[in-house]
């Protein structure tokens, strides 16, 4: 519950939470059982649990008092009450009736602490006709299958299923939604899916769980597993930001709609299973090996998990591969020239020819599709690279060779592997039809001047020529010890923070922090001082590096700079190498505010290679650091050594990062010695230039943040004959292949239009954040918005009505498709048709349509 609160500040949650209480029995695992172990009044064998005596005053006062409130204080939704008919197990059955009528006493007193919180009730047959008006639904376990007295899984009785079908029906007729959970092996995937239909088809909403309750199960909605676990090795890469399967696995891996998971093999490896929303796993550059890596593997593959394996398996002895159905054999031709490819798979030489290294251990799986085939001089043959039933593997170069170049197309590659049945991808990259703008300023510099205006400060130059001329939406950040009294310049302190608050002031500005001291590295026990050019940060006299000031002071700081503007700071702006570690993520998720910087997409036409095209930021457990989407001018002029000029060429990586895979927004990010030099200022205009002439939606950086965290928060189900997609409406926008046919706006929900790239199909969302997502082999004639540069801001459906109001950062421009419907904007009737609306900030589009 302490992430789900730390994400608050994005986190829009669709869905309810529900805190458990066991009612009836005292555990011994709960922190507080040694509070209530004195009520104990006999014992539950099954599950080594005591029976608590309702009865007693103090018992019920301690749910009430301690147990509910800690709850309802976390944030969830309502209550779970749970082993409701275990004083059976302690009492004789004349006494059952003191026990429902403290059963009910305490349901009517939760509800009168709480009368806006849900109450659920676990069974409770007895006392459903005294308390049916105070709850909100019920729950039943074992309608088909249950489990035994030793928890073993086994059908229920005829007997026992028709008593319970009476008590749910009853619970029905008082209109209260029933959950039926079953019980199956969770091995038993089959037998979990018969369960769900037997249940749905009775009208109870369906779940089968394992006899623990300790996994995700089955319910009527098939969550898509889209997660993939990518292992590194932290004693081969210390920061995992630089991990080759960061660097170079997970982008490819986001465009196709996965959601890729870095773990370290030195740490604890997470449970992964489908029904989780796992689907795969990928290693690289592994040194470390162990059985327990091994065990992980083994049971990811038993668990139907797709493994990929790069460069090498990170495998403890070979046992392991004969397990993976892999024969291995020594190379005994020790000539390195002596290797051929006898055949290789169509495709080769995306980004260089195959050329593969001389290796001492043959590989070939017993079955599966080899893609490369290798044979020495003495016959023996070799499979480098191999797709298996398990997911498969390339090695020795036959899929990126050391200089990190791929020899196939990954993506192509990586939908083979991992991409079974097609779904639509989310994408951080367009909205609305429009390609992404966001323009961003590191603090750098702020208190210089411009060397060809000697009296103009940078600040200055970069507020009037470059965030006022250009009126899209900028983040701008400061540098504390750059402008506070106390800082590096306190006798320019109090112009620099006028400065600051002028810019702040602006409607196109939401405030940033760039630290207090600018580390340049955020690992200092990782690096010796002396070995980085600048030392671990700026010369502040007497202060040493301490990440909650760098962050936490900062960001205070600024914010008392803003009190007059009524803004506050939205984004912490990484230093340096940008290379935080997960406690000082988290600290930003706990300040609510988003994180950003970091990566290093910097693809030109002198290096148009995928590594030079980052994923969108790295994962620490549950938090995440998000990475500029392109890199800023101090890498386009060589760490600010020259050419001045040379941030044009991030237009080259605009133009890469477009076609022929749309893999980035467009991001404008810089520093403020832009400002310095006559030709650096000259560039960033050029950029600008070059931005603004693009069909884009332009946007503040927190807002692509949120998207970006949107992505991974994402929820995709199969239901019905198309897709449910649920999460915080941040993220508006989905991908398809056109070969899965073309969105029904007329069946689905939330879809307000779809806009035609190519091959790609860019679906529209209103931003609610549920939506229903139907495909039709033929265009529907409906109402499509196919473009706007501006955001939904609310969205309303409702017979054959449609209500769309949309805002936007810079002038209006909407083009969209009337179908047969009556579409007027701003109260203005359009014509029927494909039409285009310019002007203003703001249109409300109303549109009546008739089937």
């Amino acid at each position: 519950m302490e992430v789900i609160k730390n994400k608050s500040f994005y986190l829009r949650r669709n869905s309810k939470l529900i805190g458990y209480i066991s009612v009836g029995e005292i555990e011994k695992f709960r922190n507080y059982y040694e509070d209530i172990k004195k009520y104990a009044i006999g014992k539950n064998p099954v599950w080594d649990s005591y029976i608590a005596d309702l009865r007693k005053e103090g018992y019920v006062n301690y749910i009430l008092d301690v147990v509910a409130k800690r709850i309802a204080d976390s944030g969830f939704d309502g209550f779970f009450l749970d082993t409701l008919d275990s004083y059976k197990l302690a009492v004789k059955p004349e006494e059952y009736v003191e026990f429902e009528r403290a059963e009910v006493e305490l349901i009517k007193n939760l509800r009168a602490r709480y009368p806006d919180k849900l109450i659920i009730l676990n069974r409770g047959e007895e006392i459903l006709e005294r308390v049916h008006n105070l709850i909100n639904g019920v729950v039943a376990e074992s309608l088909f299958r249950g489990l035994g007295k030793e928890r073993e899984y086994g059908e229920v009785t005829e007997e026992e299923r028709g008593y319970l079908l009476k008590y749910l029906s009853r619970a029905k007729s008082y209109g209260l939604p029933v959950v039926v959970i079953d019980y199956a092996d969770p091995k038993d995937r089959k037998l979990a899916k018969e369960l769900v239909s037997k249940i749905k088809a009775l009208g109870f909403i369906p779940y089968v769980a394992d006899r623990e309750l300790s996994r995700i199960g089955h319910s009527e909605c098939d969550l898509i597993p889209r997660r993939v676990i990518l292992l590194y090795d932290s004693s081969v890469f210390k920061v995992r930001q630089v991990a080759d399967v960061n660097r170079l696995i997970q982008m490819p891996l986001e465009y196709l709609g996965f959601i890729p998971e870095i773990y370290d093999v030195n740490e604890e490896l997470p449970e992964v299973y489908p029904e989780a929303g796992y689907l795969g796993v990928v290693s690289m550059g592994i040194s470390h090996r162990s059985v327990n890596l091994d065990r992980w593997l083994l049971k990811a593959k038993e668990e139907g998990l797709r493994l990929f394996f790069i460069e090498d398996f990170p495998f403890s002895n070979d046992e392991v591969f004969k397990s993976f159905g892999l024969k291995v054999e020594r190379n005994r031709d020790v000539d390195p020239s002596g290797f051929r490819v006898k055949s290789f798979y169509e495709g080769a030489g995306f980004e260089v020819p195959l050329i593969l290294r001389y290796t001492d251990r043959l590989i070939k799986p017993i079955a599966g599709k080899a893609l490369v085939v290798a044979q020495n001089s003495l016959g023996q043959e070799h499979v480098p690279f191999a797709l298996t039933n398990w997911g498969g593997y390339a090695v020795d170069g036959s899929l990126l060779n050391d200089e990190e170049l791929w020899v196939y197309n990954p993506f192509e590659i990586f939908r083979m592997v991992f991409l079974k049945d097609p779904f639509p991808a989310l994408d951080v990259t367009t909205e609305n039809g429009r390609r992404i703008l966001t323009a961003h300023i590191d603090g750098d510099a702020f208190f210089g001047n411009a060397e060809f205006s000697p009296n103009r400060n940078l600040g200055e130059v970069i507020r009037d020529e470059v965030i006022k001329a250009y009126g899209i939406p900028h983040t701008v950040s400061l540098i504390e010890a750059d402008v506070a009294p106390y800082g590096l310049y306190p006798d320019r302190s109090e112009k620099l923070r006028a400065i600051a608050k002028s810019i702040f002031s602006l409607p196109n500005v939401e405030p940033a922090s760039h630290s207090f001291s600018h580390p340049f590295t955020w690992q200092t026990d990782r690096y010796s001082e002396k070995k980085l050019q600048y030392g671990y940060n700026l010369p502040v006299k007497g202060y040493s590096f301490d990440p909650v000031r760098e962050i936490k002071g900062s960001v205070e700081f600024i914010n008392q700079l803003l009190e007059e503007t009524g803004k506050k700071v939205k984004v912490f702006q990484w230093t340096g190498s940008c290379d935080p570690d997960g406690e000082e993520v988290e600290l930003t998720y706990k300040l609510g505010i988003f994180n950003v910087n970091g990566g290093d997409t910097t693809v030109t036409e002198a290096e148009p290679f995928l590594r030079n095209i980052s994923p969108m930021g790295v994962n620490f457990g549950p938090y995440f650091q998000v990475y500029a989407p392109i890199q800023n001018e101090n890498v386009y002029t060589n760490l600010w050594t020259g050419p001045f000029w040379g941030y044009m060429n991030v237009i080259q990586t605009f133009k890469l990062t477009d076609k022929p895979y749309r893999l980035k927004p467009i991001s404008i990010y810089y520093h403020f010695y832009s400002a310095q030099k006559q030709a650096s200022l000259n560039a960033l205009k050029r950029v600008y230039e070059y931005a603004l002439s693009e069909r884009t939606n332009p946007m503040f950086l927190s807002e692509f943040a949120a998207q970006v965290l949107d992505f991974r928060e994402t929820a995709l189900l199969k239901e019905g004959n198309g897709f449910r997609i649920k999460n915080s409406g941040h993220l508006r926008t989905l991908r398809v292949d056109r070969s899965m046919g073309y969105p029904d706006l007329r069946k689905s929900k939330g879809v307000i239009g779809f806009y035609e790239r190519g091959n790609d199909i860019y679906v529209n969302l209103d931003g609610t954040g549920n939506y229903y997502l139907e495909f039709t082999k033929e265009k529907v004639n409906w109402f499509n918005l196919e473009e706007t540069n501006g955001q939904v801001e609310s969205a309303k459906r409702e017979n054959g009505r449609i209500h769309l109001a949309i805002r936007a950062y810079v002038p209006l421009e909407v083009k969209l498709d009337t179908g047969p419907c009556n579409v007027s904007i701003n109260g203005k009737r359009l014509p029927s048709g494909l039409q285009t609306y310019k002007g203003g900030y703001r249109a409300e589009i109303e549109a009546v349509c008739h089937y």
